[in-house]
């Protein structure tokens, strides 16, 4: 079937020849999306071998970097469940500080942070530090964190939960 437009064009010819294409794309796309393999955890080889971090323990990543007055936290919300480890890694030569304030978190959060020694993070001052948390014994719920250093702190979350 042809279509033509008012003014004897043929532009109907060009979308119903491409029709076949879509078709065909809308019935694969939800097939390799459905055969997609189980994800792995996230990992990280190195970190795993200097800590003697065991295999089957997942390490999430959050980068910190940024350009000009720009602070950029890549992801900014985690889900993790108890005993994953997240490393912040820093990415450029700034400096970078990850707090967790104690407004974004309920008691028991803090409690943890807190009994663990993670409250209170030291500064990461060069490209290539890492700041490494366990959430080993870590209670379920979100730990809001937020990271200063230059231009507007940026806020993120980990949430730990049920696995």
């Amino acid at each position: 079937m042809v279509r033509s437009d008012c003014d004897g064009s043929r532009r109907g010819v060009r979308i119903l020849s491409t029709l076949p294409f879509f078709a065909a794309a809308l019935v694969t796309i939800p097939l390799l999306v459905a055969c997609e393999p189980e994800r792995l955890p996230p990992s990280d080889p190195d970190l795993r071998a200097e800590l003697a971090i065991p295999d089957d323990t997942p390490i999430h990543r959050v980068d910190l970097g940024g350009a000009s007055s720009e602070t950029s936290v890549i992801p900014r919300f985690l889900e993790v469940h108890p005993g994953d480890l997240v490393q912040f890694v820093v990415l450029d030569n700034r400096v970078h500080l990850v707090r967790f304030p104690e407004k974004g978190l309920g008691p028991t959060n803090l409690a943890f942070l807190r009994e663990t020694s993670q409250d209170r993070p030291p500064p990461l001052v060069e490209r290539g530090a890492r700041l490494v948390l366990s959430f080993g014994g870590a209670p379920l719920g979100v730990y809001t964190f937020i990271v200063e250093g230059y231009g507007a702190p940026m806020r993120g979350e980990i949430r730990v939960v049920v696995p």
